[in-house]
C-alpha cells in the first residue's frame, strides 16, 4: 500500500477502496488512511420508531383466570346478531315420551 504506484491509483481512482477494504478486513489488516472511508457531510436520517402498540381487539373483554372470556348481551349481540327466530312445534324434532312405571315388568 505504500507502493507510489497504488497512491496514485487510489488518488485518481478513490473507489479503488472498496474493493481494497474488504480485502484488508479478510486479512486482519488495519485500514491505511489512504483507503478509509471518508466521513459523510450529511446527518444521519433520523430512525423510524414503531408505533406504539394498538389496544388489542380482545382488551374489550373480560377474561376469566381459566381463559373463559364473560360476554355482556350487547357484546353478545354484537358478535353472534340478533337470537333466531322461535321454531314452530311442527319444525321440532320429536322425541316419544313414555311411562318408566308401564314398561317396568314386575318379576321373571
Amino acid at each position: 500500500m505504500e507502493d507510489p504506484i497504488v497512491q496514485a491509483l487510489l488518488a485518481t481512482h478513490p473507489s479503488l477502496g472498496r474493493v481494497l477494504r474488504p480485502l484488508h478486513t479478510m486479512l486482519g489488516l488495519r485500514y491505511p488512511p489512504s483507503i478509509k472511508r471518508p466521513k459523510s457531510t450529511k446527518p444521519r436520517p433520523k430512525r423510524i420508531r414503531k408505533p406504539k402498540r394498538q389496544p388489542s381487539f380482545m382488551d374489550q373483554y373480560k377474561i376469566n383466570p381459566d381463559g373463559s372470556i364473560d360476554f355482556t348481551p350487547e357484546q353478545l349481540h354484537e358478535i353472534l346478531g340478533p337470537p333466531p327466530p322461535p321454531v314452530p312445534p311442527w319444525h321440532q324434532p320429536f322425541i316419544p315420551s313414555f311411562n318408566v312405571k308401564k314398561l317396568w315388568r314386575k318379576g321373571p
